[in-house]
């Protein structure tokens, strides 16, 4: 069976006056570079309006990774944690409302591994990461994903990727310096203050079918990055797309020692006014 070999990056730089310890964004892996069958990874945009957004996140995107992504048990595990803390008053009233995070999950499989999946027998199940398409498909057929938008590209197919994400942290697949896919926000414009986000205290069960889980499929082909970008960053990135002034040379070439460090180019972003001052997270995947 042809494996595939995953390497992946995060970058991230914590919002412009606050300390370091108060990145509230989450990602996972921390770092990755193997070869498998198949593969999981995440990103988590903790709301700083909330409290505890940090924990809250991170259990988002490690409970996906590791395929177990049950939310009412993370929601039990999170207020164990938060009742045994001793807060301060005004802690304890945000804490009642709960944390929340934009979230976003990509599942890479090689076609071999997808087509044994697909006939293996299936027992009903209710993890998040299974909300997902069983199959994906060559054109980026998506499920409650409208906001989805995909390329026709050339290349041989590989495998299959699945995504879900619930918010508007996104993710972009890109062959080469093309763009193939982006979603669940495909347009600059459609960014606001408002997205849906997961609660760590919500009494609703997101399930398939709910209109604020956009689910989305497709293939990929060796050589391809898929980069997952919390909602600040994905904003001027398809700004940068719509101006005819795309930025993918610039993260493909992210971590090379001869390039710009990442904080700097975002803080001189902010200082342009042209990014959001906000917790800012990049996730770059390369599959080969």
């Amino acid at each position: 069976m042809a494996q595939m070999r995953i390497c992946t990056q995060a970058f991230h730089v914590t919002k412009l006056g606050n300390a370091a310890d108060e990145y509230e964004d989450a990602f996972f892996p921390e770092s990755f570079t193997d070869r498998v069958d198949g593969f999981r990874c995440a990103v988590a945009d903790g709301a700083s309006e909330s409290v505890f957004a940090k924990a809250w996140a991170q259990a988002l995107v490690r409970s996906f990774g590791a395929g177990e992504m049950y939310l009412d048990k993370l929601r039990d595990e999170w207020q164990k944690d938060v009742g045994s803390q001793r807060l301060p008053w005004f802690l304890e009233k945000k804490s009642r409302r709960g944390a929340f995070a934009a979230f976003i999950g990509l599942s890479l499989r090689t076609n071999a591994t997808a087509r044994s999946r697909a006939k293996a027998d299936r027992k009903p199940r209710t993890s998040a990461t299974d909300w997902m398409p069983l199959e994906g498909s060559g054109n980026g057929a998506a499920r409650n994903g409208s906001g989805w938008h995909t390329e026709k590209a050339q290349g041989r197919v590989s495998g299959t990727w699945r995504a879900v994400a619930v918010g508007d942290s996104c993710l972009f697949q890109l062959r080469g310096d093309n763009l193939i896919t982006v979603g669940p926000v495909c347009k600059s414009e459609q960014f606001d203050n408002s997205p849906f986000l997961i609660g760590s205290k919500s009494t609703d069960t997101i399930r398939r079918g709910d209109p604020n889980v956009s689910l989305h499929s497709g293939t990929w082909s060796r050589g391809d990055r898929f980069y997952l970008a919390t909602d600040a960053l994905a904003q001027w990135l398809l700004l940068r797309h719509e101006a005819d002034m795309p930025a993918w040379e610039m993260l493909r070439e992210l971590g090379a020692t001869d390039t710009r460090d990442f904080d700097d180019l975002i803080c001189e972003m902010r200082a342009e006014h042209d990014l959001h001052n906000d917790d800012t997270t990049l996730l770059r995947v390369e599959v080969t």
